[in-house]
């Protein structure tokens, strides 16, 4: 066990507690502001050198804020697989 795994054991009170806060966690709803932030990363990782900042308004944001939800779905399936 890691001293990160320990650290939360004894926040959660052992690892029941801490299997369910995980679970929480990955289930929960993304605010706006973290699809925000996903998309605008996928934007700056993935635009060539030609297209406008994310801050323009000029750049397309909904296909990104599209991608970013799609991803969070996947990430939260993963975590929720047994």
């Amino acid at each position: 066990m890691s001293i990160i795994d320990n650290e939360a054991e004894n926040w959660y009170g052992g690892k029941t507690y801490m299997y369910n806060a995980y679970i929480a966690g990955a289930t929960r709803q993304p605010t706006y502001e973290e699809i925000e932030a996903g998309a605008k990363a996928f934007y700056e990782a993935l635009k060539p050198d030609s297209y406008p900042q994310w801050d323009s308004d000029c750049a397309l944001r909904a296909e990104y804020y599209d991608a970013m939800r799609l991803a969070v779905k996947a990430m939260q399936g993963r975590a929720t697989e047994e």
